[in-house]
């Protein structure tokens, strides 16, 4: 995606765009969400990547407390989350609930995002402020496969 391209999709998303377009690349809209975020939760692989490569802040968070790397999870994008993850986001970020993407993705049922997080190395044992883990919030038995075998193996 070149800075035409990216330019017009900032503007389009209500971004505020200046020169050059790096200026711009984590400057938030309302509730503090940074493109790479917004580009993220719409599941926008080029866009993605495009941000990625001109600075794009991973580990940015959102008044909720939420990341890019959430977003992704949120759009269930394997290739987004794929993508966030080479570039570093940050795993085990807790949002004002202290649930994290493992945790969000475990009780939505999205089983090849929990795999991908765990094989990234997420943790397993953090909890959100009600003391529930991502095992125990599982919301199908391939979720729940999935973590009980990464707990066993982490005991192992």
């Amino acid at each position: 995606m070149n800075d035409n391209q990216l330019r017009c999709w900032l503007v389009q998303a209500g971004f505020h765009v200046s020169e050059p377009i790096e200026t711009d690349i984590n400057r938030p809209l309302a509730n503090s969400t940074t493109p790479l975020m917004y580009a993220s939760q719409t599941g926008d692989l080029d866009v993605i990547k495009s941000l990625l490569k001109r600075g794009a802040d991973t580990a940015s968070l959102n008044a909720d407390r939420n990341g890019a790397l959430w977003f992704a999870c949120f759009s269930d994008s394997e290739e987004c989350v794929s993508t966030l993850i080479k570039a570093g986001a940050p795993l085990n970020t807790q949002n004002v609930n202290g649930a994290t993407a493992l945790i969000y993705c475990a009780s939505a049922s999205k089983a090849p995002l929990v795999k991908l997080l765990l094989e990234a190395g997420a943790n397993t044992e953090l909890m959100t402020h009600d003391d529930f883990t991502a095992l125990e919030l599982a919301a199908d038995l391939e979720c729940l496969r999935l973590l009980k075998d990464a707990r066993n193996t982490e005991y192992a």
